[in-house]
């Protein structure tokens, strides 16, 4: 079964995770994605090494395979000049470049828009980067801890007042761009059906960073007051908040509308009279009483376990959620009824699985092929572009390919 964009070419020029995982995307969705990298280490990404994945016998890196799934991988050294003359011939015959170098990089090796486009006029060219492609931060080196969760204001909206500011995990906003820059693409390609010539795309993490920020940043604007922290004790709505259970697993509440929700949620917690008692009775007085009544709650709430409380909380049509673990996130069974991860036929993993993106199509189904070996497609690929045999043994006499 062909994907959405099937019959489409994407090459790669990128490292880490933003880059790659738009990459990925693009591969769920069927498309051709051709991935160039150093013949010396590839990807950096690679050898990345965590405190999990610190293991002599471990061959392959996690993070790598679920960024860089259904992708052939062509070994080639874009700093030579014969490597970067055959990554040129691959390129003309795209659809679709996707780089997150920096752009005075690109530029130094004559891969940025305007070079590759009087080429191939028809190419899609999608360029992400840290702070943006405008400013005096525009070749600023970033990752997403710094560009998007520091400096976009995420890290101090969500950070306990009087605590230090708290770490995201790996990849979290490079996998939200590369998946917004997916779609930009795939609006860019239909444009070019219309138009029949391609144009470039960007996104920056600093810019997603903004967008995953965007309420409180607009309230601010609109309001004339940023929102501020709040501290777990002493929430604007009790109701909105993390309790813990008997067995010492967390419950996250989300009754937005505590007006509306307060009787159910009075109800569930078996006190029917909280909706009557005057620190409950309006938001101000919840607003004034927020740490008694976050106390209240967080007694209640201690008295059963999660498992005890979890078909009160849904009889009564609460708005609430388990905080789990990554491994009781995997045995989640509605995870396995969304069909969000999938097995991947592997050489070194007998039982290979990946996280998917998270967009669905009806009429077709992604299928997954496992991560390149640097280089493992370099000879296919060059055939593919006409060079000959005889060319292709010279270009790997010289170190242009691997």
């Amino acid at each position: 079964m062909q994907g959405p964009l099937s019959g489409f070419k994407v090459v790669e020029v990128g490292m880490w995770v933003a880059g790659p995982s738009c990459a990925a995307v693009l591969g769920d969705w069927g498309a051709d994605v051709i991935k160039l990298e150093d013949p010396g280490a590839g990807d950096p990404m690679r050898g990345a090494t965590t405190r999990a994945t610190y293991n002599a016998n471990l061959r392959v890196r996690p993070a790598f395979e679920l960024d860089n799934r259904n992708k052939r991988s062509v070994a080639v050294d874009l700093r030579n000049a014969e490597g970067r003359e055959f990554a040129l011939k691959i390129i003309d015959r795209a659809d679709v470049f996707i780089t997150n170098l920096r752009l005075d990089a690109l530029e130094r090796m004559a891969m940025a828009y305007a070079a590759l486009s009087a080429r191939n006029p028809r190419l899609v060219y999608a360029s992400l980067n840290g702070y943006g492609h405008r400013g005096p931060d525009r070749n600023r080196p970033a990752f997403d801890y710094a560009a998007a969760w520091a400096r976009s204001g995420l890290m101090a909206t969500v950070t306990e007042p009087g605590n230090p500011p708290p770490a995201q995990r790996p990849g979290m906003i490079d996998h939200a761009a590369g998946l917004g820059l997916a779609g930009a693409i795939s609006a860019a390609l239909l444009a070019r059906e219309k138009s029949g010539r391609g144009q470039e795309v960007r996104i920056s993490l600093l810019s997603m960073g903004l967008w995953m920020n965007a309420t409180d940043l607009t309230v601010a604007m609109i309001a004339g007051q940023a929102p501020q922290p709040e501290s777990r004790k002493e929430r604007v709505n009790p109701l909105w908040n993390s309790y813990q259970c008997k067995d010492g697993k967390w419950v996250y509440f989300v009754m937005l509308q505590a007006d509306r929700h307060l009787g159910d949620f009075s109800a569930a917690l078996g006190r029917p009279e909280w909706p009557k008692d005057p620190r409950f009775i309006d938001f101000q007085a919840r607003l004034r009483h927020s740490r008694e009544i976050t106390r209240l709650i967080e007694e209640v709430i201690a008295t059963r376990t999660l498992e005890e409380w979890a078909p009160i909380f849904d009889r009564h049509g609460l708005f609430w959620a388990p905080v789990q673990s990554n491994e009781e996130v995997l045995n989640d069974p509605q995870v396995g009824a969304i069909g969000a991860l999938a097995r991947v036929e592997h050489a070194e993993i007998p039982d290979c699985r990946i996280v998917k993106s998270p967009v669905e199509f009806g009429a077709t189904e992604a299928t997954f092929s496992a991560a390149p070996q640097l280089g493992q497609h370099s000879e296919e690929v060059a055939r593919e572009v006409g060079v000959s045999w005889e060319e292709i043994a010279r270009l790997k006499e010289i170190g242009a390919i691997g």
